[in-house]
């Protein structure tokens, strides 16, 4: 049998639920008490009013009001009168006092939600990053460089960080980011009320990034979850985002393109690895990749030019004086990089090239000269065996080597001195995949300086520092720099073709250039630099997937006497015009003595005299 629940229960039941909702409620229950208050002490006054001192009931209605509120009663009252307005008083004291309490609590708890970062965005057109990392720093940095000519730009981050911590690290590291305004919040990218807060129907783009200090697996799976979604979620299905994300382990990339829909999805250990193997062999290569995809130096436009539809792509190369033709945009969304010679530029398509910024993307009004004299044809021998030294093991390792593979002609040879467990096992298994090289591979710690003088390294054409992904970036690159002063030492002038390293910290590679490495390839940022640029362009995927494929068109740093006669004082013309009679796409040079460091000069005023040369950079197929 049910027990009968009296009145007096159900009104306090009734009344603690009113209290339970917070400052709303108490504040109601404050106002009620002071209204019961106020009527109470008017009608007893009234009463007491024998000498009818008191003015009608309306206005001392008003006046009791007041009194409750600013404590100031009337004066020259008889003793019972005295006594009620004190009473007033008293009371008036525990309104006001509770109410200011209230009201202190009230907005002390608003503004702390607000610095949790728990409000509704009401931005539009801007760029969300989901995901917190190392990478943030560099995303934000190149988001602010590409916004600059924007008039309103805005950039919202949504990450499991305190909103006021991620604001002092990123003010710490990018103390001014121009026009573009920096939103973050506090919240989980996998909860799909907390993606709710960062207005990600109205974005022009949404770039994910992946935790740091995790196994691949972990981080992949992060990224698979917010992937997932915002193709599938409820308030985002169907939506058309924008959406650019990267994977470490190449084996999760096709289900999260599966998970993601349309979105772009980089593999990150792919395109380090490709990025560590070109650099390798082509000395300064990683100063022309980060040109290309940071935006503070020159970028890649496409642009539809209707006075060139129906002509050859050649003359797209001159047409303009201080742009570089790459390739064309096809109508059908397929990027062709150096074109074979003879392609026409049909209707719809679009000519990719390279510019200092959009502003200047202008045909040339006049031809430029080409000095003929100076052009030579220079005939490049066979490709022959090259031997590489890898210190260090990481997971792109294997990749790397696979990739290595797919450049050197055979009977070259990669020797790896490994420390780590897990690595005799993957290059068993390696060893019997590689077509073009021979695989060597022997134990020992890279920072030994024994070790490395058993080594032999000047017999070796390149050298390749691997960073330790098994432990935080502090330590592996400390173990980089170790190993990179040790066999400077030891090479003293006498270097292989060219010593490249890998870092973990951008923060690092000023501390490296004291090693005098040829190059140092920072994969991370790296990626996230071709994140940003696709999140601007979703058109360039297709065309670093062009430069970063074996069998497409890719840069290719060579020597300037494969074009031109020694000393010859030529414009940027002339090396055009010679690159395209071989069947290339010249984009810059490198001077013989650089005097900052790297002395590569991309997209130079085709009109202008360049000094001695010893490198021509090109777009070639091989």
């Amino acid at each position: 049998m049910a027990r009968r629940v009296g009145y007096r229960a159900k009104f306090r039941y009734w009344f603690d639920n009113t209290l339970s909702r917070g400052t709303t409620g108490l504040i109601g229950w404050l106002g009620v008490a002071s209204v019961a208050m106020i009527l109470v002490i008017t009608a007893a006054l009234e009463l007491v009013d024998t000498e009818g001192r008191h003015p009608e009931p309306l206005r001392l209605l008003w006046e009791t009001f007041v009194t409750t509120f600013s404590l100031s009663a009337p004066t020259d009252q008889a003793f019972v009168a005295t006594l009620l307005w004190f009473v007033l008083a008293l009371g008036g004291i525990f309104v006001v006092g509770a109410l200011i309490g209230l009201l202190t609590s009230g907005v002390n708890r608003r503004l702390e939600q607000l610095r949790k970062g728990r409000s509704q965005v009401l931005e539009t057109d801007h760029t969300v990053v989901l995901g917190w990392s190392d990478q943030i720093y560099t995303v934000l940095g190149e988001l602010a460089e590409a916004n600059a000519s924007r008039r309103r730009a805005a950039v919202v981050v949504l990450a499991e960080q305190d909103k006021v911590t991620m604001e002092d690290r990123v003010r710490h590291r990018l103390p001014d980011t121009g026009r573009t305004r920096l939103v973050f919040r506090t919240g989980s990218p996998l909860d799909l009320r907390d993606l709710e807060l960062v207005n990600l129907n109205e974005a022009r783009s949404i770039i994910v990034l992946a935790p740091d200090g995790v196994p691949a697996e972990d981080a992949d799976a992060f990224v698979l979850k917010i992937l997932l979604a915002i193709n599938k979620g409820p308030a985002f299905r169907g939506r058309p985002h924008h959406v650019v994300a990267a994977v470490r382990d190449s084996r999760n990339l096709a289900v999260a393109e599966l998970a993601g829909g349309d979105a772009v999805v980089l593999d990150g250990d792919d395109i380090g690895a490709r990025l560590l193997v070109q650099t390798a062999r082509q000395s300064k290569l990683s100063v022309v990749y980060h040109d290309l995809f940071d935006f503070g130096g020159d970028e890649i436009y496409m642009t539809a030019e209707p006075t060139l539809v129906g002509r050859p792509f050649a003359e797209a190369l001159r047409a303009y004086q201080v742009c570089c033709p790459l390739g064309l945009l096809l109508a059908d969304g397929k990027t062709v990089l150096n074109p074979p010679p003879g392609t026409v530029i049909s209707p719809g398509d679009r000519i990719v090239l390279l510019a200092r910024d959009d502003s200047m993307i202008k045909l040339a009004t006049r031809q430029f000269p080409v000095d003929e004299t100076a052009i030579v044809h220079g005939v490049r021998g066979p490709a022959a065996p090259e031997s590489t030294l890898i210190l260090g093991w990481n997971r792109r390792a294997t990749r790397i080597i696979e990739q290595l593979d797919a450049y050197v002609a055979a009977g070259s040879s990669v020797d790896v001195v490994v420390d780590r467990p897990d690595a005799g096992p993957a290059v068993n298994r390696l060893a019997t995949r590689l077509r073009n090289l021979t695989l060597r591979a022997r134990t020992g710690d890279t920072r030994d300086r024994g070790l490395l003088e058993t080594l032999d390294i000047v017999a070796y054409h390149n050298v390749i520092v691997l960073a330790d992904d098994d432990l935080d970036a502090l330590t592996a690159d400390s173990r980089v720099l170790v190993t990179l002063l040790h066999v400077r030492d030891i090479l003293a002038g006498r270097g292989p073709g060219s010593i490249v390293s890998e870092m973990r910290d951008e923060r690092d590679r000023a501390l490296a250039q004291l090693t005098k490495a040829d190059d140092f390839v920072v994969s991370e940022q790296l990626v996230s630099l071709l994140m940003t640029q696709i999140s601007e362009n979703r058109h360039l995927r297709s065309v670093f997937a062009d430069l970063f494929d074996a069998d497409g068109a890719e840069i290719y740093i060579r020597p300037a006497s494969y074009y031109l006669r020694p000393n010859a004082q030529v414009t940027f013309a002339t090396v055009v015009e010679a690159a395209y009679r071989r069947g290339e796409v010249a984009i810059g040079y490198r001077i013989a003595e650089p005097g900052d460091g790297h002395g590569v000069v991309l997209n130079p005023d085709k009109e202008q005299l360049i000094p001695a040369i010893d490198r021509v950079i090109v777009l070639a197929s091989s």
